[in-house]
């Protein structure tokens, strides 16, 4: 009759310790964003494509050396960057009492692109050419030992290794490796805006980084062909198309680096909305 009871009492703690667990989880909330009227979630997924882009105008320039390009070679490289998932975030996190913020942007696919034209190199590295910035460009590199934050290969066709590089989980490794560097705390806020919706392995990464370092997640994404994602799509190509502009001997232009404000996160959109931090809402 001891033994039943004991035994009794250690399945109960186990079930108020699984209960206790659950209760300081912190699901990942996403939210579609369909209409985007004052821009500010655009603007933050922009501030992401624009410093890839930029640095894909210079890097693509000076490996073709003068050279001039066809549609079709120019094509081979300006897909990747048309097809590439890009996301922005902004971790909030408090040091006694004081609040910081550090923002990271990334763009899903290989750190060094694709010139794609065989037999052309590149004169140096692709990151070579990112202006220096307070805000953190996240590349797809080897997870510190143990980590928690991991791809799951997905039945889509690709390699078993393609999801190492989407730019959901370059963002949440880079912020794991910066709270084990200790440039960072945790149990912090982590609002993320992403071209699209995360996919069924980025989002149990972003939850893997919350359940371990006690983060709490919300992403805010442009719905699939949303009048939002519309209006980042053409900004996109229109940038890409002056690239090949000036490749073939015109001006490059650089989108707005004012586009959103880096330091600040806009307006929360319904979800977004943290509990107690109302300077988030400043834009």
């Amino acid at each position: 009759m001891m033994s039943v009871i004991k035994s009794t009492k250690v399945v109960f703690c186990g079930l108020c310790l699984l209960a206790s667990l659950v209760a300081g989880a912190h699901p990942v909330l996403k939210r579609k964003i369909h209409d985007d009227p004052r821009g500010t979630v655009t603007a933050r997924v922009l501030a992401a494509f624009t410093p890839h882009a930029r640095a894909a105008g210079l890097w693509y320039l000076a490996a073709l050396e003068g050279r001039r390009v066809d549609t079709q070679e120019f094509t081979a490289f300006s897909q990747q960057f048309e097809s590439a998932t890009f996301v922005s975030a902004t971790y909030q996190y408090e040091i006694d009492g004081t609040s910081y913020r550090r923002v990271y942007h990334a763009r899903s696919g290989w750190n060094e692109p694709r010139l794609g034209i065989p037999g052309l190199r590149a004169v140096r590295d692709y990151s070579a050419y990112f202006e220096a910035s307070t805000d953190v460009i996240a590349w797809d590199r080897t997870p510190p030992r143990h980590s928690t934050v991991t791809a799951r290969p997905l039945d889509d066709g690709r390699a078993a290794n393609a999801r190492d590089r989407d730019a959901e989980l370059k963002i949440a490794r880079q912020i794991e490796r910066d709270i084990r560097n200790g440039r960072v705390r945790a149990g912090g806020y982590l609002a993320v805006y992403s071209s699209q919706e995360p996919c069924a392995s980025c989002e149990p990464a972003l939850q893997a980084l919350s359940d371990a370092r006690g983060i709490r997640v919300h992403v805010a994404f442009l719905g699939r062909q949303s009048p939002a994602y519309r209006t980042f799509d053409r900004l996109r190509h229109q940038h890409m198309t002056t690239i090949e502009v000036s490749v073939n001997g015109g001006q490059i232009h650089v989108l707005n680096h004012n586009a959103a404000v880096m330091d600040q996160v806009p307006a929360p959109v319904d979800c977004m909305e943290p509990e107690n931090h109302e300077d988030l809402n400043e834009v």
